[in-house]
């Protein structure tokens, strides 16, 4: 369920973030997430797409029909159906199912699909992970989520434009979970490693940082 209450910096200033995440949602614990269904993952998963070759025609054929249904609800049965194929043709639409289910707020069945596609994209996988992520903080299973942000973020390989936005998820949950010293040390690798973001990020990622100092007491 949607989180009412006033935002926290973060979730306030996340539209910025270089349109590649977008307004979190909060949990009952008011962690607030920037939403995976961005437009790196969704352009790397049909950079994917269309670069694959083709590996079965039915599969192909599958998520076809599904890629161009007239509404959501249409897509995700057709991809849900299209998942069954294999190939990287099932294998992508398992993802494109993870992603409509997390939208509707099913977590724990877009965790299903999400677990088990299979996915040599680098930058896709990041993506993947760090839906699942996502997916464990709706269900209140934060070491889970601190797991799959962690896989996120190895996966993504420094990239500049994920890697920082992934650290500001871990933060928040670990915040949440009163462990203020690994919240500096997340916040901390984003001061010191990806001085771009922080030039060009309305997130006040320093003032996060010395924030988890003072509550580790450093």
């Amino acid at each position: 369920m949607e989180n009412k209450a006033p935002q926290n910096p973060v979730a306030q200033q996340a539209d910025d973030a270089q349109d590649i995440l977008a307004r979190a949602k909060a949990n009952s614990k008011r962690i607030l997430v920037f939403s995976v269904f961005v437009l790196a993952v969704i352009a790397a998963i049909l950079i994917w797409f269309f670069v694959a070759k083709a590996g079965s025609a039915k599969a192909d054929e599958a998520i076809g029909r599904a890629d161009v249904a007239p509404n959501d609800s249409v897509a995700l049965v057709l991809y849900k159906e299209a998942a069954q194929k294999g190939y990287k043709s099932g294998n992508r639409a398992k993802v494109e199912a993870g992603i409509r289910l997390y939208q509707q707020g099913k977590y724990q069945e877009a965790l299903d699909y999400l677990k088990d596609a299979s996915v040599d994209d680098n930058i896709v996988a990041a993506g993947v992970y760090t839906l699942e992520g996502d997916c464990y903080v709706n269900l209140k299973q934060y070491p889970e989520a601190l797991k799959a942000f962690d896989k996120a973020v190895s996966k993504a390989d420094k990239n500049p434009s994920i890697v920082p936005l992934v650290l500001i998820k871990k933060a928040n949950v670990l915040r949440a979970e009163k462990d203020y010293a690994a919240e500096a040390e997340a916040l901390r690798t984003i001061v010191e490693q990806y001085p771009q973001f922080m030039q060009t990020s309305q997130v006040d990622v320093r003032k996060l940082y010395e924030r988890a100092k003072a509550s580790a007491g450093k």
